[in-house]
């Protein structure tokens, strides 16, 4: 793994020049240098270490990468809350604006689950990020989906999203990544920090469509206080290599979080997803469903921990990876891990398949003159149909978009 920065035209000062042009409070600049100090401060991961041997990132060019500057396009889209009586009962923008407007809403709450000292890259993240905050007051119940947009623009991009949900309040956000550079590589480093308040109910989906050549990597964790309730779901399209890291800790007793994968691989693509469903409190639950299906040369790898500490008895968890084959050489390596400190566990189970599509179920369709292609996309369609249910996304559209890809992904 030698992707090093050495001369590059991001330096201390940019990070101060992007704090100024933000015209953050100083306490946020402090932040950025610390996070800078640690970025320069810290190697690239060991390509033998057990995180980083199965996901090779040795072609990301990141000397060449770390002299453009990061040009970020996106925004924030409160889809039809315009409309309605919650309108007004959130808070949504620019995480320096509202660092310096409403500080108590974000100064105990950012880069405190997604730290800058986590990797390098990460620490790069916290230096130059440019975020949203999307603050939900007790008893307030956001009734429509707010659609999150991250666009990149340029070689390297660094979103932040800060989601704060207080007691008994309700939200749904869908977030949407995208680049607009597909023929030359890009860098993602992004975050999402996710805060469930007691009782507060959160529904969180990212559907990724970086470009073809972007290496994007991404941290997401959440806090879940008591009776809390989280489901994530992450939808993997793009990217030539995209790693994202989701991790729930269930801080609370009674918390509860759902967590879906899907994600569609083609030609090269590879992806790496690491989960982490960490039982701290009595009495919580966590259910874990990924899926995908591969098809060329791409590849997936999953590593899937559940860990139920000491003082988490009577918890209930569960994870299952199943994996679609749909080309000789695509590869699929599921990984789950339990770790039990408790002794009165309801529940704890896992499991993880990878293969190709069921012949029978090909020979089926054929046999009554549907064509072999036409036969494989809806039979991906079906594998793919448990987990499209249950997110609360545009599912039509999600369809189509999968139906498109299977069948050009070879």
């Amino acid at each position: 793994m030698t992707a090093r920065a050495n001369a590059q035209a991001i330096s201390e000062e940019t990070v101060r020049a992007l704090s100024l042009r933000l015209n953050e409070p100083d306490w946020l600049l402090e932040r950025r240098l610390a996070a800078w100090r640690a970025y320069e401060a810290m190697s690239m991961p060991d390509p033998l270490d057990e995180e980083w041997r199965r996901t090779d990132i040795s072609a990301l060019e990141l000397d060449s990468l770390l002299n453009q500057q990061p040009q970020p396009e996106g925004g924030l889209s409160p889809h039809g809350a315009g409309a309605g009586p919650d309108a007004a009962a959130f808070v949504y923008g620019s995480v320096s604006e509202l660092a310096r407007t409403r500080p108590q809403a974000v100064q105990p709450y950012l880069h405190s689950l997604v730290k800058a000292t986590d990797w390098k890259l990460q620490a790069l993240q916290a230096a130059l990020f440019e975020g949203t905050l999307i603050y939900v007051p007790r008893g307030v119940e956001v009734e429509a989906p707010v659609t999150h947009l991250a666009r990149a623009a340029s070689g390297t991009y660094f979103p932040h999203l800060l989601i704060v949900v207080e007691e008994n309040a309700g939200l749904t956000v869908l977030q949407e990544t995208a680049s607009r550079i597909e023929d030359r590589q890009t860098l993602v480093s992004g975050g999402v920090e996710i805060f469930c308040g007691p009782d507060a109910r959160v529904r969180f989906v990212e559907t990724q469509r970086w470009g073809a050549e972007a290496f994007a990597f991404s941290t997401m964790r959440a806090r879940l206080e008591r009776g809390a309730h989280l489901q994530a779901g992450l939808v993997g399209l793009g990217g030539r290599l995209a790693k994202t890291k989701l991790e729930v800790t269930l801080a609370g007793e009674g918390a509860s979080a759902e967590l879906l994968g899907l994600s569609f691989g083609g030609g090269r693509q590879h992806f790496d997803y690491v989960t982490l469903q960490d039982h701290l409190a009595p009495r919580t639950s966590s259910d874990l469903l990924f899926k995908a299906a591969l098809d060329g040369e791409s590849s997936q790898v999953w590593t899937g921990t559940v860990r139920i500490q000491k003082g988490a008895g009577q918890s209930d968890a569960n994870q299952a990876s199943r994996n679609l084959l749909l080309s000789e050489h695509a590869k699929a390596a599921p990984i789950p891990v339990l770790e039990i400190e408790a002794y009165d566990v309801l529940r704890c189970s896992h499991g993880a398949t990878a293969g190709p599509l069921d012949e029978d179920q090909l020979f089926y369709l054929e046999s009554r003159g549907i064509p072999p292609a036409e036969s494989e996309r809806l039979l991906v369609e079906a594998f793919f149909q448990e987990v499209i249910d249950r997110l609360p996304v545009d599912r039509d559209r999600l369809r189509e978009t999968l139906s498109n890809r299977i069948g050009a992904g070879s």
